[in-house]
């Protein structure tokens, strides 16, 4: 079964995606999230490394990408506390620009951009087995790292 055009997210409350859902009277989409990148370093530096993030992914009503609002709150060595207290209240004020919303499933076409140089976005991470060639279809939304497979059905794992 191949990647869909619109990838099904399903709305999760309490969980990972508790900020996904429906805005406007057009139907349009949205996903909001805090989120870190999390670059290949491995030691006590990591924490200077780690950049928290309020992100809030818009689409239209058929799935497509509309905007990004990437706001960077600060590193892990800032207290993970408070850069994460600080994008959360970012988030807060996003959708309170999008009001009135409603939180449900959603259904986003693949689509990335960049910030600061890290990738954001649903992003087809398909790949080959070394071992039988093998083809396993993915999706990850990035920087979170949630893969999404078949049956696509709007299930991830983290």
């Amino acid at each position: 079964m191949a990647i869909p055009d619109n990838l099904k997210v399903s709305y999760l409350a309490d969980y990972h995606t508790e900020t996904v859902g429906r805005y406007g009277d057009e139907g349009d989409q949205f996903m909001a999230f805090v989120v870190a990148t999390l670059p290949e370093i491995v030691g006590s530096d990591r924490q200077n490394h780690n950049r928290w993030y309020a992100v809030l992914h818009t689409f239209d009503a058929d799935g497509n990408h509309l905007s990004t609002d990437a706001r960077f709150a600060g590193v892990t060595a800032d207290g993970e506390a408070q850069v994460g207290e600080r994008a959360w209240g970012w988030i807060d004020e996003m959708l309170a620009a999008l009001e009135p919303i409603t939180r449900m499933d959603i259904e986003a076409r693949l689509f990335s951009v960049t910030v600061d140089g890290y990738a954001f976005g649903l992003i087809d991470t398909s790949h080959i087995s070394e071992e039988d060639g093998s083809i396993t279809e993915s999706v990850t939304l990035l920087p979170n790292d949630f893969m999404f497979f078949e049956p696509w059905d709007g299930e991830y794992d983290t």
